[in-house]
């Protein structure tokens, strides 16, 4: 802990699982783990729990569910604390039941059946019900609270040091679970890591979110199934041609909320942006919001049912689709997901697409086509996430979930959306629950941990 005497730091005391950040992956991870009564501490950077989702604005909960052509429904594919969390919001009136769309046509829930299946939500409901599972389950919160660095030793972390207004504070437990999307824990752990494509470190392209009210969501509607045009993409390019386009992605993406007439606007898409540089990251949020309002007037002035709408809300924090994933103790291959290769030791899985948009072609996505062949590679197989590929090398007894798993790139965009984030998240609660006696997460028995998980619901195993 360089620049602070030890003396200034203060003994946050001892835990049985300290789980770095609150989001999907997160809360899932330290639910599961207070409720077979370990002693588990939730540390998060930001003010409320949630993640990409609350902070971000990303309201849409991907992945947990997915449209069968064949049986012609929606069909649920993650189970477990995905379905108790998403059920309890469609019960309060505060999410979408993707039961309810008719996915024979457009629709503004994501257009196509695939994306229909999707779960809308209030994202200020959202916290709260994250909040109270956390509070009822017996999960120690600690928010505005950021993981500046960790000690190791013998492929152990031991103590990590922690920064809030109140100084610094070192917390000790025998396990720890990095969830922070970025795997910080491995990082500072000293774990190897990667990140970006492998030829030149590009990063996909993140987005500013802002939500609009006021959109004639019929007139929406109506004008993507007249012109079987789902995205507008001929009026951004008839737009392009006279010069009154000054952006480099080329999709329109709007969809709405549980609040009728309320759109989340998921377009604008900024590349070259770093979501572990500072920097960066600031330098994002000031021209994210600045294309907000220039976005929002071509709206106005040319999309169909934006005419008198108006910006209700912007997102404070970029949302980001990629940073850091850690080498694993057994990748996710891209050659074992288009396989849909079995793994006697799946803990999770994902039946959604491989979206990870071009570095550099902010509106192409190489596994899935362009805007006008939407999914013109895509193959729908189940991807098995084995419980290997959550596991860092060089440190026992340290797990990760959620979007820092140890899968190849192009996996990782069918991996990050919040129903496989939930699964991982909760699969690293039941191995924290089974290694706390050896204190490694290696030790654990994946046939138990499977059994585990199906006992509680969790689905796609």
């Amino acid at each position: 802990m360089s620049g602070f005497d030890k003396k200034e730091i203060k003994d946050g005391g001892a835990y049985d699982l300290i789980v770095a950040g609150g989001g999907a992956a997160g809360v899932c991870c330290a639910v599961t783990a207070a409720r077979q009564g370990l002693n588990c501490l939730l540390i998060e950077r930001e003010g409320c729990l949630g993640g990409t989702a609350c902070v971000c604005g990303v309201m849409q909960l991907l992945g947990g569910r997915w449209y069968d052509p064949e049986r012609d429904r929606m069909v649920r594919v993650v189970g477990g604390l995905f379905d108790e969390i998403t059920d309890g919001l469609i019960a309060e009136g505060a999410a979408v039941d993707p039961d309810t769309v008719d996915v024979h046509s457009y629709n503004p829930y994501g257009w196509y059946p695939r994306m229909a299946a999707g779960i809308p939500c209030d994202v200020d409901r959202l916290k709260t019900r994250l909040e109270q599972l956390c509070l009822e389950a017996g999960v120690t919160l600690r928010c505005y609270t950021t993981v500046t660095d960790v000690e190791v030793s013998r492929n152990r972390v031991t103590k990590i040091f922690t920064h809030d207004k109140g100084g610094c504070t070192a917390f000790t437990a025998p396990l720890f679970a990095d969830c922070t999307g970025d795997a910080d824990l491995a990082f500072l752990a000293g774990c190897p890591t990667e990140k970006g494509r492998a030829e030149d470190g590009g990063l996909c392209p993140a987005t500013t979110i802002f939500y609009v009210d006021g959109v004639d969501t019929a007139a929406y509607v109506a004008y993507q199934n007249e012109h079987q045009s789902p995205k507008l993409v001929e009026i951004i390019e008839d737009l392009k041609a006279k010069g009154e386009w000054p952006y480099d992605f080329e999709i329109f993406i709007a969809i709405e909320t549980p609040r009728p007439g309320r759109m989340m606007v998921n377009t604008i898409r900024q590349t070259g942006v770093d979501g572990t540089d500072a920097v960066s990251m600031t330098q994002a949020g000031v021209e994210g919001r600045a294309m907000v309002y220039r976005l929002f007037d071509i709206m106005k002035s040319h999309f169909p049912g934006f005419a008198n709408a108006h910006v209700s809300r912007v997102f404070d924090r970029v949302g980001v689709r990629e940073t850091r994933r850690i080498v694993p103790r057994q990748p996710l291959t891209l050659e074992s997901a288009l396989e849909g290769r079995h793994y006697d030791d799946c803990v999770a899985s994902t039946t959604y697409n491989f979206d990870l948009p071009d570095p550099k072609r902010p509106s192409y996505d190489p596994m899935m086509g362009d805007a006008k062949r939407p999914n013109a590679k895509r193959k729908h197989v189940k991807i098995e996430i084995p419980y290997g590929a959550l596991l860092p090398k060089d440190a026992d007894n340290l797990i990760v979930a959620g979007r820092c798993l140890g899968a190849e790139r192009e996996v990782m965009g069918a991996c990050r959306v919040m129903g496989p984030c939930m699964g991982m998240g909760q699969a690293a609660g039941n191995a924290a629950a089974l290694a706390l006696k050896t204190g490694s997460f290696l030790s654990v028995p994946t046939d138990e941990l499977r059994e585990k998980l199906i006992g509680q619901g969790c689905i796609g195993l």
